[in-house]
């Protein structure tokens, strides 16, 4: 705990004027508000412009609830327009205020072209004919207030260090800061709130120290990536303006104080020199160039572009992760990061907003000039072949495609824009119920774009029945449980012999079971769906040949593995990088006829490099099945059911994990598992609690049965008839006492 200390002068902490407080910024930002929201063709300049500037209120902060504003910038602001989306980020750490002052800017060259600044109202001018300019002075306004100075209840509280937000952390109703870099036991560092990568994000009060370059700037407590991803609503708005707008490109302007990564333009992701974003040749081209028009300020030579190396979760992967916008991180100006030299903060707003222009010149389409920007996009829209209408549809550049990114989908207009480089690519449209549409041989242009309106013809659609043969005293009025699933998602349905849906053409996946008790056997298959389809299934009661996870039952043949009621592939935070490990049940299982792995789990592997393997394997003769996850899921209540369809016979059950050399996560949990197989004569009597052993529990729950204290149906009715007399009586409950007596 470290105790708040309170600035009670104002100008202890001084700021150069030139910077803009938290309040006037919002002054500002009303004040543009009243003179452009309404007034339509405002300037010669802009001719036939319509509503060129709408100010959005998109959320609060955490602690504070300040308000958190974006302004639209573009012709015909007020309408919903089929335009390329810019997201410019000023502000996210609070002592980084270039940013602002970069946002704040860029609003006013943009509502003024009659005034006299480094980029041209030509470049202006197209810049908002042809994409729409959406602008976040800071979504860190608490934190800036405090850099500032600001007066809570009758005390002055500054802190021109400060970095995060001023989330209570410990829940004191206390601001608790140290005036200084570091040491605040308050707040959440914005910018590792993401939920990409979010756990290799600092702790509370994780140590700092320092970097390489300057190993003497300790920053305590400033990186702290919150309690869960997106826990900060700073955060969240940032996450719900980008899911809603569906930004091409994006800037986040961000400084460093200790000069670690000083003047860089950093962009997702160079993980390791073998580990590059899928789109990373287009992203670093651009990156690059926006580098060359950012000159140092010794002037010796111009910011440094980079592929992001850390996992930390940042906006800039986030963003381009999981809704394709790429994201560049540029760290403004050196160490100095508040200067009061008003001619250098001047100076390195003039050449951001320079890199900024040719960014926004790059989602245009402007080419001209000496902003201009080469073109290599592809662009079009996705319809229906038949009647017209627009398709929400997945994009694909096959030669730039990883299972890490989220699909890339077209907007409200159907529309889908993608960059591109020097190079010969595959486009690739999907449309739920449509076929799929695949081009080879593209090759773009510096000069302009390639248009593909993609037309998708629909799938026609059948009719799948089920019809189910019941295992003795099944009733028939409860209803199974049907998951299907196929590259759109899954669907779970309630369903009975005889039922039918109708699905398009195509592979689907399809599991059936009872529901939570997994009584009934469950099935699962791939099919594919060509024309009406009846599946028919004998289902069967199962029989529980392993349940709960105690650590006695396995053997370690490899690895590290932590067992202690559930099972998880390593004992530390995160699996190790290039090894193998395996357990083993240390019993065989007999299996009849089919035998299934039930587990909730959750898995965080490095995606297509890190697998987890199930595998059931014949004691006697040549059997082998095996499945295998990747990628994530770490949350809780995902079910996993691994069938496989042997005989009869002995059964080993094993565990694995492979992994590559590099990257590691946090490896797999398994919270529960249940191995089943069919049940042998139709019912596996006596084991009423389905837990696989014959005890006590059981012997009291057949009692209540035999006393008809409770209504047997179903499965119990089934395993508690013991000598199938078709009544429950006394004598069934000495059969199983002699049972559990081994008798």
């Amino acid at each position: 705990m470290y105790l708040c200390i309170i600035i009670l002068i104002s100008c202890l902490f001084p700021l150069s004027e030139r910077y803009h407080t938290f309040y006037e910024i919002q002054d500002k930002l009303v004040e543009w508000d009243s003179e452009f929201s309404s007034n339509e063709n405002p300037w010669p300049q802009y001719p036939d412009s319509g509503i060129i500037y709408q100010l959005y209120e998109i959320g609060a902060s955490t602690n504070d609830s300040l308000p958190i504003y974006a302004a639209k910038l573009s012709y015909n602001a007020d309408q919903e327009n089929d335009k390329a989306k810019v997201l410019i980020l000023g502000q996210c750490h609070a002592e980084e205020i270039y940013g602002v002052e970069i946002a704040m800017e860029l609003i006013d060259w943009l509502l003024h072209p009659n005034a006299n600044y480094p980029v041209g109202y030509s470049d202006r001018q197209l810049a908002l004919q042809n994409t729409e300019i959406w602008v976040v002075p800071t979504y860190n306004p608490e934190g800036l207030l405090t850099v500032h100075g600001d007066e809570i209840q009758g005390e002055w509280i500054q802190d021109e260090y400060f970095r995060k937000n001023k989330n209570d952390i410990n829940a004191n109703q206390i601001f608790d800061y140290i005036s200084g870099p570091g040491n605040d036991s308050d707040g959440v560092d914005l910018n590792r709130n993401y939920d990409f990568n979010w756990f290799f994000g600092d702790d509370e009060y994780e140590l700092d120290y320092g970097c390489s370059s300057n190993p003497g700037y300790i920053s305590n407590f400033d990186y702290y990536r919150g309690g869960s991803p997106f826990s900060e609503n700073e955060v969240q708005a940032i996450r719900d303006l980008a899911l809603e707008k569906n930004f091409l490109l994006s800037i986040a302007y961000h400084s460093s104080r200790s000069g670690c990564v000083s003047e860089k333009v950093i962009y997702p992701w160079l993980w390791t020199d073998e580990k590059s974003s899928p789109d990373f040749v287009s992203i670093d081209k651009l990156g690059r160039d926006i580098a060359s028009f950012l000159p140092t300020q010794d002037g010796i030579t111009t910011y440094l572009p980079s592929g992001s190396i850390s996992r930390r979760g940042n906006a800039h992967d986030w963003f381009y992760s999981q809704t394709g916008c790429i994201q560049y991180l540029i760290e403004v100006g050196t160490s100095s990061i508040q200067t009061d030299d008003v001619e250098i903060i001047e100076n390195t707003i003039d050449k951001n907003l320079v890199g900024a222009f040719h960014l926004i010149n790059r989602a245009s389409g402007n080419n001209s000039g000496a902003l201009g920007a080469e073109k290599h996009l592809i662009t079009g829209i996705v319809t229906d072949f038949i009647s017209g209408e627009i398709l929400d549809s997945e994009i694909k550049i096959l030669e730039m495609d990883a299972s890490m990114i989220e699909p890339r989908m077209t907007d409200s207009f159907g529309r889908y824009r993608r960059l591109l480089h020097p190079g010969t690519f595959t486009l690739e449209v999907s449309s739920k119920g449509y076929e799929t549409y695949i081009e080879e041989n593209i090759v773009p242009s510096s000069s302009s774009f390639v248009i593909r309106d993609v037309q998708l013809s629909p799938l026609e659609e059948y009719q799948l029945t089920f019809n189910f043969s019941y295992p003795e005293f099944y009733d028939q009025n409860n209803s199974l449980k049907l998951s299907y699933s196929d590259k759109w998602g899954r669907v779970d349905l309630d369903i009975q012999s005889g039922s039918t849906i109708s699905l398009f053409e195509g592979y689907y996946d399809i599991v059936i079971t009872d529901g939570l008790s997994n009584f009934i056997m469950p099935v699962s298959e791939q099919v594919y769906i060509g024309g009406n389809t009846t599946l028919d299934y004998n289902l069967n009661w199962s029989k529980v040949l392993y349940s709960g996870i105690k650590a006695d039952d396995w053997l370690i043949q490899s690895g590290d593995w932590f067992i202690d009621q559930k099972i998880k592939t390593q004992s530390s935070a995160l699996y190790s990088n290039d090894y193998y490990s395996a357990i083993q049940l240390d019993s065989n299982l007999y299996a009849n006829n089919s035998i299934a792995a039930i587990l909730d789990l959750k898995y965080e592997l490095e995606w297509d490099k890190d697998f987890f393997n199930l595998a059931f394997s014949s004691v006697v003769d040549d059997f082998y099945e095996s499945s295998s996850i990747s990628g994530h899921n770490y949350k809780s209540n995902n079910e996993l059911i691994f069938l496989s369809l042997f005989n009869q016979g002995n059964t080993s059950f094993e565990l694995s994990m492979s992994t590559d050399e590099t990257l590691n996560y946090r490896g797999v949990i398994i919270n529960s598992l249940q191995i089943l197989t069919d049940s042998e004569n139709n019912c596996e009597y006596g084991d009423l609690n389905h837990d696989g052993i014959i005890n006590v529990s059981d012997i009291v729950n057949i009692l209540e049965y035999a006393l008809n204290l409770t209504e047997s149906s179903g499965y119990i009715r089934c395993v508690s008839d013991i000598n199938t007399d078709d009544i429950i009586n006394i004598q069934d409950i000495i059969i199983l006492v002699f049972t559990l007596l081994g008798e």
